[in-house]
This record gives structure tokens, sequence and C-alpha cells, in this order.
């Protein structure tokens, strides 16, 4: 997916000999933006989580260039499990395998090339789907050595900082991401249909690990959404997309410093 020039650091925009030359450079990195294609409510896109994980991208890789990195975004991986969202037209949904192959591959061919410095980053919370990451992250070390970047916003290191929003477990098409899509692209939220949407407390997790429901109607979200979409703000996303670009600031700069590898996977990743 190449994006117009006017916007800076797009890996796809590159020719091989820019990218022949960047990957001589010490500080060197590739971000990889992930994210279901799925039905995310009556008035968010089905792109919803690949939006918002490019644009957090798009942001870390501004903020790195300012303190030293050569930080690129790679095109984002839009196809991924999404198996509770199943039944809801739009939805793309990939198996546990494919998707980890799909992530495997990729990196693998970067390092392959001489690009050894990647971060996935995340925007999509179905367990068989970060479970996929985590998996492809582990192959990948199997096989060369290398560690991926992944700060997953599912663990509690980096879920105690987000907003309410997030931490009350309603993240699906819910004030949390809604806020973040008003603040990307307010033109992509049916302003109309949001408004009238009525308060969903529906725990993801709840649902998902203690009720072992793998599906949205069955959990109650017959709109498939949950929380609180009508309350959602453009401030609020603005406010969370700096959150979630620090996350991808920080590790990245870990990833340079070589500190020692917290492989705990979080509930999501099991």
């Amino acid at each position: 997916m190449a994006i117009s020039k006017k916007i800076p650091y797009m890996y796809a925009n590159l020719n091989w000999k820019n990218l022949e030359d960047l990957k001589q450079k010490e500080h060197f990195v590739l971000l990889l933006p992930i994210g279901a294609t799925e039905s995310h409510g009556p008035h968010c896109p089905v792109g919803t989580d690949a939006i918002i994980a490019l644009e957090t991208c798009l942001r870390a890789s501004k903020k790195l260039h300012g303190v030293g990195y050569e930080a690129y975004v790679l095109p984002p991986l839009a196809y991924t499990v999404a198996e509770c969202a199943r039944n809801f037209p739009g939805t793309i949904s990939l198996t546990e395998q494919t998707e980890c192959a799909l992530i495997t591959e990729i990196c693998l061919n970067l390092i392959l090339h001489g690009m050894q410095k990647i971060c996935i980053v995340n925007d999509h919370g179905e367990p068989k789907h970060v479970r996929a990451i985590y998996n492809a992250i582990d192959k990948v070390r199997e096989q060369t050595g290398i560690r991926l970047g992944f700060p997953d916003i599912f663990r509690k290191k980096y879920a105690l900082r987000l907003t309410d929003a997030f931490r009350k477990g309603e993240s699906h098409a819910d004030r949390y991401e809604t806020s973040l899509i008003m603040a990307i692209e307010p033109s992509l939220v049916d302003e109309e249909k949001r408004k009238k949407l009525r308060y969903l407390p529906i725990n993801l997790a709840d649902k998902l690990f203690k009720e072992h429901l793998d599906e949205f109607n069955a959990m109650g979200m017959s709109e498939c959404y949950c929380g609180d979409p009508a309350a959602a703000s453009a401030q609020e996303g603005t406010e969370t997309l700096a959150i979630l670009t620090d996350f991808i600031v920080e590790a990245v700069e870990e990833m340079f410093q070589e500190k020692v590898y917290d492989d705990k996977r979080g509930m999501f990743g099991r």
C-alpha cells in the first residue's frame, strides 16, 4: 500500500536503493501496523483497527525521527483472525495459522534483506489473533535469533496507562475506538447513528474467558459494538493517540538498548 509522498516515512513509497542506504544506518527500524477488517458497529468503518494502528505508527515514526531514529512504516496487515464478528457483513477473517504464517514470513523476508529491527503495532484484541502475533514472534526468534518488538496494549503494563474506557474492557467500536477514529478522520464516523447508540456495559474479557463465548451476537452485541460510543470525542481520541504513540517509541528504544526481553503474553496472548 503506497501512500502519497505528502505522508512521510512510508516504506512502500521507497525504492530499493533508498532501502539499501537506510538499512546501513545504525538506528533504522520498521513498524508493522496490524488490525482486523471487521464490522465495528453501525457507526465506525470496518477498517477501524488498521486505521488506528497505521496512524499511531505514522505518529511514532515522526517522533522517532525527531530523536535520531530512521523509522519507517510498513504497509498495514489488515487481514487477521476476526471470528467474533464473523456474522456481520464486512468482516474478513483468517485462521490463526494463516495469520501467524503471514506475520512470520513478512518479518523473515525483511530480515533476509538485512532489516532486523521490526516492531509490531497491533490494535485488534481477539485472543486467537494476539496469540498468532506472539507465535510469529517466537517463530522468527527460533529461526533467526532476532526478537521483534511488540508493545501489547492488552498487557497490564500498557493497559493501566490507557483511558478508563479502555480499562473497562468494552473495547469494540466503543468510546475508546470511536474517539480514536474521530480524532484521526471524523468523516469516517456516522455521527447520526453514533449519537443514538445506547450504552452497553459488556466486558469482553469476561465474555471471552469466563463465559467462553466467541461471537458478538452471543455476547449481547447485536449491532457489533459495546461500551458507550455516544460519549466518544475527538479530544479523547487525540489524547489516546499520544499515549499509544509513546508506547511505540518506548518499545523501539528498548529494542535498541537491548533490554532484557519481557516475554509474558498476558491474558489475550495465551
